[in-house]
């Protein structure tokens, strides 16, 4: 880097530093990306309309009457605006949105509070401008209300017209609709001209107000008939950059029969494939496909059977009524699915005619997965010309694939004899003395290739090497390291339930830190780049709301009334930013300790806990195409996405002793349950496979978003933190064995070398001595 560069990174990070840490206080808008599903308020206008004794409910008007306004002069008229929340003692957050659903960061005169008074849009120019309501009362066990429908403002100009028409229908050419058993669900399109900016769908079942599942866009098809019998009505608001709204006047209705079960008691079922198939062909870049039982009644026991070739074949995720089964994990060929649902009183029903899925083994997409090491854990080692050469290892799954090794010595590719296959003793020795890096390309038809990241090294050294011992010493208490939290908060539209809940636990997580007495600090950042003076920064630290500590990003032990902090932090965290559907935490954690000189937030001597909460992977998908639902959903993992990547950061930036996990609540693999209960939110979810990679590669834990009470998470990540030791780095690639000695002896304890790291497990409790000896290379 030359001297221009270098006062240009000072520069930067002057900047980050000077207006880095803005705290974006604005509430978070509705996401309308992965999940147009809305919640619509009730067919009644005012405070009288709220009859819950659980849900806060609001009936915002202009003017006490109306939904849009037309500022008839560019200096005077500015209107009024009355919440009609009940009750009334809540927290008014209001969001302004331009057409195309943009959020508007800049202050409006006026609108603040319960009733705005003299609000001035015009200090935008001319346009047309939406604010959006959200209230809530924190500890008052209500849920928030979030306005679905805006209210809308009209700045006059040459170029703001109502020229947006729609014209919604129902499989193109009708407004209504009767769905029975053997129908499919009906497609439901919005038709304006032009195009809408922001497609806003709302429903309600029978009368009450109701969220339907994939309701979105200019185009989509519910499954209505998994939503059960009733009455669907469908309205759309829609809004067009130049144009005033669009909004429904008649609903779309939509009306799943009610088809009893027959007499003498006799269950009826008609499986299908995605709503109407019976047949289906997967290739590497399909979703998994829906598998629905459609019984009646539909309380029954429902079993499923697989063959494959005549033979059984377990399938991950088949079970219930509803599910989303990965074939493709179970490899290429033809299945056949059968059912037989079974209840008391009730006559079984069993397939006659199976379904049919086809795993294409033609694709070119499919996931081939290899994770290459030496002597079975490693990924570096140091060998004497008098020794053994290393065993290395592809594992690779499938199995059965096309291995080709490549190694490089001072930057030229070298021949090593008995490298090859999945399992092989490469004659490093006999090459000479040196470093060698090996790589692996494995490839199968049907599959994506895998090409190592990053390579595994083997040095070769003279028999009478120099070397030097090392012996370390550590007794584990609860209290021997001050630790530094780092927070990484999922911020995508889907999020903000379980935010609230992190929030609503962490004042006992951070009090059972102190009370073990424990130095503690926290900070927070999000999984999303964030703006801040037209910059955008990955990890950057977010402030803590209402903390008067300095900086105010770090939180630190002894902080007054922590739990009004995490809950007005969370809160304005929010959800559903843009971008916040490219969910990517490792690198907002990397970029983090690349930050580590200027955010405060690590200490000399502290270890790291980091805590992330998201119910996706990496990039929604880590990077795995069978994971993908949406289009598009498919995006490529870049270095800082990888978890080895931010495990070679935090040794970088601290030093090989630092100690340091990675904690996730997520929604854990092979969790289906979990899933679908993420799910029947809106928006899809995904297993969190990298996340919890990283945190077994740093000894850390994982536990389920879906638990109701985080309390129990956050106690296990503190036991982790205060009471064990899950790992120790070395100074080096070893030479020879290690020796590890614990006292008192712990039964059943086994050590393994993963990446110049001491795996322990179980990990060692507080109360016992550690002791490591091994050898480190002095050439």
């Amino acid at each position: 880097m030359d001297v221009g560069d270098t006062h240009m990174k000072l520069f930067s990070l002057i900047l980050f530093i000077g207006i880095g840490f803005t705290f974006f206080t604005s509430c978070a808008p509705v996401k309308f990306t992965k999940s147009g599903s809305q919640l619509v308020s009730a067919n009644c206008s005012g405070v009288t309309c709220n009859t819950s004794t659980s849900a806060i409910l609001c009936d915002p008007k202009i003017n006490a009457s109306l939904t849009t306004f037309t500022y008839s002069s560019l200096t005077s008229n500015f209107p009024s605006i009355n919440s009609n929340c009940a009750p009334s003692d809540v927290d008014y957050t209001w969001t302004v949105k331009k057409a195309d659903s943009t959020v508007i960061s800049a202050t409006i005169p006026g609108l603040s509070g319960a009733n705005p008074d003299n609000v001035d849009m015009t200090v935008l120019g001319q346009g047309t401008y939406y604010a959006f309501l959200t209230a809530n009362k924190t500890g008052s066990g209500l849920s928030s209300y979030v306005a679905t429908t805006p209210l809308e403002f009209v700045v006059p100009g040459a170029g703001i017209s109502n020229s947006l028409t729609c014209d919604p229908k129902l499989n193109n050419t009708t407004t209504s609709v009767v769905v029975g058993a053997g129908d499919s669900n009906p497609n439901v399109t919005a038709n304006c001209v032009p195009a809408a900016g922001t497609y806003l769908w709302t429903a309600t079942r029978d009368g009450s107000p109701f969220v339907v599942s994939g309701l979105s866009g200019a185009s989509s098809t519910p499954d209505f008939k998994s939503l059960g019998a009733g009455t669907y009505r469908l309205y759309l608001y829609a809004t067009s950059t130049g144009s005033t709204h669009w909004e429904s006047t008649n609903p779309l209705v939509v009306t799943v029969a009610q088809t009893l079960p027959p007499v003498g008691g006799v269950i009826q079922c008609n499986p299908r494939i995605n709503g109407t198939q019976t047949s289906l062909t997967l290739t590497g870049s399909s979703p998994n496909p829906l598998i629905s039982a459609n019984c009646l009644p539909s309380n029954v026991q429902y079993v499923w059977t697989v063959t494959r070739n005549g033979s059984n074949v377990n399938v991950p995720g088949l079970s219930g009524a509803n599910s989303n089964p990965d074939f493709k994990s179970a490899g290429t060929g033809t299945y056949q699915i059968s059912l037989l649902a079974t209840a008391p009183n009730y006559t079984s029903w069993n397939t006659t005619t199976p379904l049919v899925i086809t795993v294409d083994d033609t694709s070119s997409n499919l996931t081939l997965n290899c994770a290459p090491r030496l002597n079975n854990t490693a990924v570096a080692v140091t060998v004497t010309t008098g020794g053994q050469n290393p065993l290395v290892t592809a594992g690779c799954n499938p199995s059965d694939v096309s291995y080709s090794w490549s190694v490089y010595k001072a930057g030229q590719a070298v021949n090593i004899g008995g490298l090859s296959g999945a399992s092989s003793t490469g004659q490093f020795i006999q090459g000479g003395l040196g470093t060698y890096y090996i790589y692996l390309i494995a490839t199968k038809p049907g599959y994506n290739s895998y090409v190592s990241p990053s390579p595994l090294e083997v040095t070769v050294s003279t028999s009478n090497l120099n070397y030097r011992p090392v012996v370390y010493d550590k007794d584990v208490t609860p209290t021997d390291n001050k630790v530094d939290i780092i927070l990484v908060v999922d911020d995508s539209n889907s999020m903000a339930p379980d935010n609230s809940k992190l929030a609503q636990r962490l004042q006992g997580f951070v009090s059972g830190l102190t009370s073990s007495g424990l130095d503690w600090q926290m900070c927070a950042t999000v999984t999303r780049a964030q703006d801040s003076g037209g910059i955008a920064y990955w990890g950057l630290t977010r402030k803590w709301v209402n903390y008067i500590g300095s900086p105010q990003w770090v939180l630190n032990a002894g902080a007054n009334n922590p739990y009004a902090i995490f809950t007005d932090t969370m809160t304005a965290i929010g959800a559903g930013w843009a971008g916040s559907d490219d969910e990517r935490g490792i690198k907002a954690a990397w970029y983090n300790v690349e930050y580590a000189d200027y955010n405060s937030c690590y200490r000399p001597g502290a270890s790291i806990a980091t805590i992330l909460i998201s119910d996706e992977d990496v990039r929604s998908v880590g990077g795995n195409a069978s994971q993908v639902f949406y289009n598009g959903e498919l995006k490529t993992l870049e270095a800082d996405d990888y978890p080895q990547t931010y495990v070679t950061k935090v040794k970088q930036e601290f030093g090989m002793d630092k100690r340091f996990t990675f904690n996730s609540i997520i929604v854990k693999p092979s969790d289906a349950g979990c899933m679908s209960s993420q799910d029947s939110a809106g928006s899809k979810s995904h297993y969190g496979y990298k996340y919890q990679e990283l945190s077994q590669l740093t000894g850390g834990g994982v536990a389920s978003i879906c638990d109701s009470d985080y309390s129990s998470n956050l106690y296990y990540f503190k036991d982790r933190i205060v009471n064990t030791m899950a790992s120790l780095p070395l100074e080096c690639t070893p030479v020879g064995d290690i020796t590890v000695t614990v006292t008192p002896i712990l039964t059943g304890l086994n050590t393994t070398l993963v990446n110049n790291t001491v795996v322990f497990s179980p990990a060692i409790p507080a109360g016992r001595h550690v002791k490591l000896e091994y050898k480190c290379p002095t050439m």
